[in-house]
């Protein structure tokens, strides 16, 4: 659905590209029936981070609405993880402290989401492990030389954050819950 804006790493980046160029996260079409540019709706908050009411918090994420089907729609930077409390670069660290048999208890303790949750955020990679891999071993047919799936994204998170990865997934597609 293409619902993630590639490119913008940083909360204060996203705030300066709304102030600045908000066209940026204009879909080209409507994500529920194809019609073309839909119009900004406002905005609702979210919280960016886990972290208390801080500088970053609340965030504004553009809505846009499509006079032909009547469906809202809006997109994310790629800094800002969809469904999720936290960011990125905190998954991405969850992800390869339990690849490399770091256990749930030290993870959790370390980066602060609970065992449950980083035992989620490892199944749900492991779940979308196959398509994935086949989306981005296409681009990058040397990927496909790791001998399993713990190993390919420890190689491929150490090339590429895994914001930039998921943000190149969702323009190409691969559905990115």
């Amino acid at each position: 659905m293409k619902r993630i804006v590639a490119g913008i790493l940083s909360l204060q980046q996203h705030r300066e590209t709304l102030a600045q160029y908000q066209e940026r996260y204009r879909p080209a079409h409507c994500p529920h029936c194809g019609s073309g540019h839909p119009w900004h709706h406002g905005h609702y908050e979210r919280k960016a981070d886990r972290s208390p009411r801080g500088p970053e918090n609340p965030v504004w994420i553009p809505r846009f609405y499509c006079r032909r089907c009547r469906h809202t729609c809006s997109r994310l930077p790629s800094c800002v993880a969809p469904r999720r409390w936290y960011g990125w670069a905190i998954q991405q660290c969850v992800l390869l402290y339990l690849w490399l048999s770091f256990s749930l208890s030290f993870t959790s303790l370390r980066f602060g989401p609970s065992r449950d949750t980083c035992r989620r955020w490892l199944r749900w990679l492991q779940g979308r492990h196959p398509l994935w891999q086949f989306h981005l071993c296409t681009d990058h047919p040397h990927w496909g030389r790791t001998p399993g799936w713990p190993e390919f994204w420890v190689e491929v998170l150490d090339r590429q954050p895994l914001s930039e990865l998921v943000a190149w997934l969702d323009s190409h597609d691969a559905t990115v819950p």
